[in-house]
Order: C-alpha cells, then structure tokens, then sequence
C-alpha cells in the first residue's frame, strides 16, 4: 500500500510539474510546447479541469480555435459555473458576431455571480450589439460600481453614450478610461471630445 501511495504522489508531483512547464511556455508565447505540456498532463489526469482549461487558452492563441471551444465545452461538462470557460466561450462569439450566444455565456456567470464585473461589462457589450441599449448601459454601470478601476467598462460605456448622443457623458467616460490606462481612449477623446 505505502508503494502505490509513494508512485501517486510522484505521479502528482510530476503532473503539478508538467502543468507548471505549460504555463512557462503559455507566458512565454510558445503555445505549441504549451499545449504539449497540458496534454501530457491531460493524458494522466483527463478530468484536471483547469489544465484543460489552461489548454484551450494555448489553442485559441495558437489559432485554433475549434480546439480551444472544444476543451471549454469539456471543462463546462465537468463544472457548469466554470467562469473563465464561459466568458472565454463567450468572447470567441462576439468575437464572429454571435453576440446572442456571447450573451448567453455572459449572462450565465452573471446568474450564479452576481457581482462578477467582468461578466457584467462583456454581456453590456452584447446587449449593445443586440441593440439592448438600456440594458447594456445598467450592466456597464455595475460593472464600474463594482470595480471602479475597470477602464474598459468606462470606454464602452463612453461608446455606449457616443451612440446614445450624450457627447458629455461620453467624454467624462473617456477621460477615466484614459486615465486608468486604456489606450483605446485616448484615440476616442481626440475624436469626439473637442
């Protein structure tokens, strides 16, 4: 017994390793050695949700994209409430103007966690393609009222009120985004911010 317990951990020692390889990799840009690593790792313990997660990230930055869904959809199968597989499932939709399905990935982490700032500002997005204009506004003010340091909430929102024709609103928008960092906004305040 102590000997199957002894080749377990070492068995999990070497896996935690791999897993870690992969992530080395992942930030470094090779992708392909990545996704090698999170398959060795895969091959011994298929169900390590977040080293399938991890895999698919390695897949859409490699390009593939069908891959990457495909490893999501698994972890969602294995833990529904998943949060990063939703919004990553979610933002290859809006990625390819699918912002129904980008919704409904959206809107799922938003149900189970309501205060997810993220969830809220990327399902605004949706319902602003969808034309859901009110409602993309009251997510993009969640979003801010729960992190207000989330420059993208504030450059989509600015963009939400360029379109709604409040200029004003939309500089004042543009203005914190700029100042939180967001690039983006700087480019919107030479247009429209006189």
């Amino acid at each position: 017994m102590a000997v199957i317990t002894a080749g377990m951990g070492l068995l999990n020692g070497c896996t935690h390793e791999k897993s870690n390889l992969g992530e080395a990799y992942f930030q470094s840009g090779d992708y392909a050695k990545a996704i090698e690593e999170y398959t060795n790792v895969l091959n011994i313990k298929p169900r390590d949700m977040e080293v399938m997660y991890n895999r698919g990230r390695a897949y859409q930055e490699n390009g593939n994209e069908e891959k990457a869904i495909s490893d999501f959809r698994k972890v969602l199968k294995l833990d529904p409430d998943h949060v990063q597989a939703h919004l990553s499932l979610g933002n290859i939709d809006f990625k390819h103007g699918d912002y129904a399905g980008a919704y409904f990935e959206f809107d799922a982490v938003v149900k189970k966690y309501h205060q997810n700032g993220d969830a809220l500002m990327f399902r605004g997005k949706a319902n602003f393609k969808l034309g859901l204009l009110g409602e993309a506004l009251e997510d993009y003010n969640n979003s801010i009222r729960i992190n207000p340091k989330n420059g993208h909430a504030y450059l989509y929102r600015g963009a939400l009120n360029i379109h709604s024709k409040r200029p004003k609103k939309a500089c004042q928008d543009f203005k914190k985004a700029e100042s939180l960092g967001i690039d983006e906004a700087s480019e919107a305040i030479k247009k429209y911010c006189k």
